[in-house]
């Protein structure tokens, strides 16, 4: 059962990543693609790593970014608003869904300081790792942004990852990209 959930969520997401408005630039061309499939591995990986609900991570994480497709600002109350309607409708314990919700209206890392169940800090972090893993992303931000800018980014990346188990991942891949930054 839960397979056929994942599989309608899987085609209700990617309705929507893959209708996105392509006016916020390069990332979002390959959303669906590239970040929320990311986000998905390793939101799955640090789940058994954590020992938490690989359901419920896995279903936050396809449907995280839904609310992009009108533009990054506001994106996740978007997603949060248009995942709650959506789930009523599949056959998901309300407890689930309440934790579902949590994980996409508070993935940003704007929040990773917060005290969240162990489910929305796994999101947070492979958000996260999803950007910094994304390597046509990071090509692309190569070529449109300052060393310094790229830097910063960086370090504030990894400094809002809130599970040591996803800095132990994140940290090998952010002295990668320093190094190749630097190099340039």
């Amino acid at each position: 059962m839960t397979t056929s959930i994942i599989k309608k969520v899987e085609q209700f997401a990617k309705k929507y990543c893959k209708t996105k408005i392509i006016k916020s630039g390069y990332e979002d061309q390959k959303l669906w693609e590239n970040h929320v499939q990311l986000v998905r591995r390793y939101a799955l990986q640090l789940a058994e790593i954590e020992g938490a609900d690989k359901f419920v991570v896995e279903v936050a994480a396809l449907l995280h970014d839904i609310g992009k497709y009108q533009g990054r600002e506001g994106h996740a109350e978007r997603s949060y608003e248009l995942s709650k309607d959506f789930l009523k409708n599949l056959k998901i314990e309300d407890k689930k869904i309440e934790l579902i919700l949590e994980c996409i209206k508070f993935h940003g890392s704007k929040h990773s300081s917060e005290e969240r169940e162990i489910e929305v800090k796994i999101i947070q972090c492979a958000d996260a790792l999803g950007t910094i893993f994304d390597d046509e992303w990071q090509e692309h931000s190569r070529k449109t942004m300052d060393k310094e800018t790229l830097l910063g980014l960086f370090d504030k990346t990894y400094t809002k990852i809130n599970l040591a188990s996803a800095k132990k991942i994140a940290k090998p891949q952010v002295e990668k990209l320093r190094q190749i930054v630097l190099s340039m």
